[in-house]
């Protein structure tokens, strides 16, 4: 049963050296002895510096009256081999070691200081819940919880990494989530060989259907209503030990464009905050482009008096649309990353004063047109819009490759390039849910609540497309 493994002996001290041999004889790692009530003597071993003091100081206090088969806080497990135990270890389990009969029990003593729930900073809201994911599994799973008291909540623990062996939990409704996409899902989770999982990112990687593509095949937020709203359309929720942000899979192309903040809001003041987000994103992929094909190709859509007045303004300038356009796109993500990675007091006041001065400066000095400084800077607000996930980034890169195609070919060349994008888009696919859903395959009752937000008394049924097995949310349900 435990092939390749070692069992315990009777001789504590043989089980000691075992372990202190798979932990690497580390100096963290603490052994104290006691006796139980019936005066065998024991082993607790414990990583010092992962313990709960007062967990502690209890489990020692009290072990002179566990009796052979009572252990306290309601654990736990018998292991039966060292290679068990020393996994117990790494993960902040205290183990006890016995002699008669050879063994030991892992007691969760866990006790990291980590910091305390707080808004989410990718994903700040105006109304609706301020919770955010912390870097503990338990606390993640706990506010799950919360925000869905229900005992249909299924939740699986797996241990992934060779080496790190680190704690993930698959979170599904029972009754609701597809089983056969659930199964897909524990199927490519066996598959991961790696020996450290860095975090959630790293699982996206694994399991994603195209690994080879720049847009995010599954999603992924720091927002425990968010994961319960997609929980209750049948989607499936993975949760990694280490870090604040949880997986949602199945994930289709317009959810991108969606916040949980959309339901916080009266359904027509939500409409139009998914609507501009998407308007958004369109200006943000498409408006260098059209630019470059307008003022390199196309004059003669351009108004006289507009005409004259780009002309006059590039008059100055020694280079051709396409290069100011580079120019001004890649400065502005040059500024974007600094106003990031810089501390968050000046971080914003940089960004905002270098873009100022670096655009006045260039102006001046003949380098770009004053029109391609609004083109660059309206370009980057909308960018600003939407939520800041992998299909933010996915779309400012999608602007070079647009913008390249109209300055070969004008419009010719972006219509082209969104022939060839929708074609790409349409080939892709989130655990066999088609990437483009609901609106290719063509579903016109759904799309309408992906591209608006809905009144919720007409959301009779969940979403199709994740393929769930109760259809219904209400009126009909238990059918």
């Amino acid at each position: 049963m435990n092939r390749g493994q070692t069992e315990f002996k009777e001789d504590l001290a043989v089980n000691v050296g075992v372990l202190k041999e798979l932990m690497q004889h580390s100096d963290d790692l603490v052994f104290i002895d006691r006796e139980l009530s019936s005066g065998e003597p024991i082993k607790i071993a414990y990583v010092h510096g992962l313990t709960d003091d007062r967990k502690l100081e209890y489990l020692l206090a009290k072990a002179k009256e566990f009796g052979d088969s009572d252990f306290p806080f309601g654990s736990d497990d018998r292991l039966s081999t060292a290679e068990q135990a020393a996994d117990c270890l790494a993960a902040g389990q205290a183990v006890l070691l016995f002699s008669d009969p050879p063994g030991a029990a892992a007691i969760d003593v866990l006790g990291v200081q980590l910091r305390g729930v707080e808004e989410p900073s990718s994903e700040s809201t105006v109304k609706g819940p301020r919770s955010g994911f912390t870097e503990s599994l338990t606390n993640n799973l706990a506010l799950v919880r919360y925000f869905c008291p229900s005992p249909q909540l299924k939740v699986e623990h797996r241990k992934i990494g060779r080496l790190s062996r680190t704690n993930i939990a698959v979170l599904s409704v029972a009754g609701v989530a597809n089983p056969r996409i659930l199964e897909e899902l524990h199927r490519r989770l066996d598959e991961i060989m790696t020996d450290f999982l860095l975090g959630s990112t790293t699982i996206e990687e694994w399991i994603a259907d195209n690994r080879g593509t720049m847009f995010p095949l599954l999603e992924s937020t720091e927002r425990p209503d968010r994961v319960v709203g997609a929980l209750m359309d049948g989607r499936i929720a993975v949760i990694v030990q280490g870090t604040p942000f949880v997986v949602l899979l199945p994930f289709v192309f317009l959810q991108a464009f969606q916040v949980g903040e959309d339901y916080s809001w009266n359904y027509y003041i939500g409409s139009m905050l998914r609507l501009l987000r998407i308007f958004c994103g369109l200006i943000g992929m498409l408006l260098p482009a059209f630019y470059v094909a307008t003022v390199t190709f196309h004059h003669e859509l351009v108004p006289t008096a507009l005409l004259q007045s780009i002309a006059a303004a590039k008059e100055p300038v020694p280079f051709p649309a396409v290069v100011e356009s580079f120019a001004m796109m890649f400065a502005f993500e040059i500024m974007r990353e600094a106003g990031v990675r810089m501390p968050k007091q000046i971080g914003q006041a940089v960004s905002i004063v270098g873009a100022l001065i670096l655009g006045q400066a260039a102006v001046e000095a003949g380098i770009v047109s004053p029109i391609m400084v609004i083109v660059a800077a309206l370009t980057g607000i909308c960018t600003f819009t939407l939520p800041p996930t992998a299909m933010n980034y996915a779309l400012r890169l999608l602007q070079f490759g647009m913008t390249f195609l109209a300055s070969i070919l004008g419009y010719v060349g972006v219509v082209a390039g969104i022939v060839v994008l929708l074609t790409y888009l349409a080939s892709l696919r989130s655990f066999g849910i088609p990437y483009l859903g609901p609106a290719a395959p063509f579903n016109a009752l759904e799309l309408t609540d992906v591209v608006i937000r809905r009144p919720a008394t007409w959301n009779v049924k969940r979403p199709a497309l994740f393929r769930a097995i109760n259809p219904y949310r209400f009126r009909g349900g238990d059918k």
